[in-house]
């Protein structure tokens, strides 16, 4: 229309817009503050679930821990606790039984013959059980003589034996196992008594040495068996003169030993063992075997050395004086000899021979002598 003017688009003050943004504000802030609440309360309900599911995992973890206290595992129907430490035992008595059979202990019983074997840290060694005797000082106990052979060049200067003794293993009937499993076994091993005991007699190179110990048993009954180990604390290696061959090493015999001494020489050791001796016009003839593990034969071969009597004990009263006297008095009365064998020395087996030691019989107990292997025949190889 002419002449008319343009309508204008109103315009709010600034007072009023204003107004409207505090409005919109208050009602956007209380549609959050809504929303958060909400937010907050799902997020308690959730929490309150995981506080329940954590409560209960505690309660079922105490009861498997409580169980475990009880039973090994979690299964109810599994082994009792004490019904595995049983078995464990007897693994341990198994171990311990089988470091017995490997030499790590030697088992002795009176009027067994032969020897053990006895395993150190310095090689094998042979153990025997002589006899059992009443102790002399009037003490409890008994007086055990044991006899160790060193095969070895080392000259053991002190040692200790640490074991225990008692009663005879009880004999179980048919069809029972001999181990820790079985009760009387068992009972059998609560009643050994243990011992240790420091000896202080040197065990010679290439000889049988015998020594005595105490232990303090009530009765005879108590040393039906002896076990120990041997631990050597002290020992020496023997020292050989320049240009002296093997040969020069001497041996000790015992002639009532049981045992077989080692004689070393130029061509390997031997071994010797005295069966029986008688006297005669001209001495005392022995009665020997000579063990020859090579394959050559000695066609000739003598003995040299010294004999006397039994070498002395070490009584429990004697101090290390009187005995060194004793022991001076003894090897001051060895005297001389030489016997020749006669017999041929076959190779890988023993040989019956005899030798005449110009003595009386209680005078002819110990031999301190080495072996000089003088003619020897090695067989002649097998044609193909």
């Amino acid at each position: 229309m002419a002449g008319s003017k343009a309508r204008s688009t109103p315009r709010l003050a600034p007072r009023a817009i204003l107004c409207l943004l505090g409005g919109a504000l208050l009602v956007l802030t209380a549609c959050t503050d809504s929303g958060l609440e909400q937010r907050v309360d799902r997020l308690e309900a959730e929490l309150r679930e995981v506080r329940s599911d954590t409560r209960d995992q505690v309660r079922d973890l105490t009861g498997r821990v409580i169980s475990a206290e009880t039973t090994v595992g979690i299964d109810p129907d599994s082994e009792p606790i004490t019904d595995r430490f049983t078995r464990l035992e007897a693994t341990v008595g198994e171990w311990m039984t089988n470091q017995t059979e490997t030499g790590q202990q030697v088992y002795l019983r009176p009027n067994l013959p032969g020897h053990a074997p006895l395993a150190t840290d310095h090689g094998t060694f042979l153990a025997r059980l002589e006899d059992i005797d009443l102790n002399p000082s009037g003490e409890r106990g008994f007086l055990v003589h044991l006899s160790i052979g060193n095969p070895h060049a080392l000259t053991i200067e002190q040692f200790s034996l640490v074991g225990d003794y008692g009663g005879a293993m009880p004999q179980l009937p048919e069809g029972e196992n001999y181990s820790l499993e079985n009760e009387r076994i068992r009972e059998w091993q609560r009643g050994l008594t243990p011992f240790e005991v420091r000896v202080s007699e040197p065990l010679a190179a290439f000889a049988w040495t015998s020594f005595d110990i105490v232990l303090p048993a009530a009765t005879r009954q108590d040393l039906e068996l002896i076990r120990f180990s041997m631990t050597v604390e002290n020992a020496r290696l023997n020292r050989e003169t320049i240009g002296a061959g093997a040969g020069e090493d001497y041996s000790h015999i015992r002639v009532d030993s049981q045992g077989a001494a080692v004689l070393k020489t130029d061509y390997g050791a031997f071994l010797v063992t005295v069966q029986n001796s008688e006297a005669t016009d001209n001495g005392t003839r022995l009665y020997i075997e000579i063990g020859n593990p090579y394959g050559f034969k000695i066609n000739q071969c003598r003995f040299v050395g010294e004999f006397g009597p039994e070498v002395p004990t070490r009584d429990p009263g004697d101090t290390q004086d009187s005995y060194a006297q004793k022991v001076s008095a003894w090897s001051q009365s060895l005297r001389s000899f030489e016997a020749g064998v006669s017999e041929q020395i076959a190779n890988f087996r023993w040989n019956r021979a005899t030798l005449l030691i110009p003595g009386p019989p209680e005078e002819v107990k110990f031999l301190r002598a080495q072996l000089r292997v003088e003619d020897i025949t090695l067989p002649a190889a097998i044609e193909r």
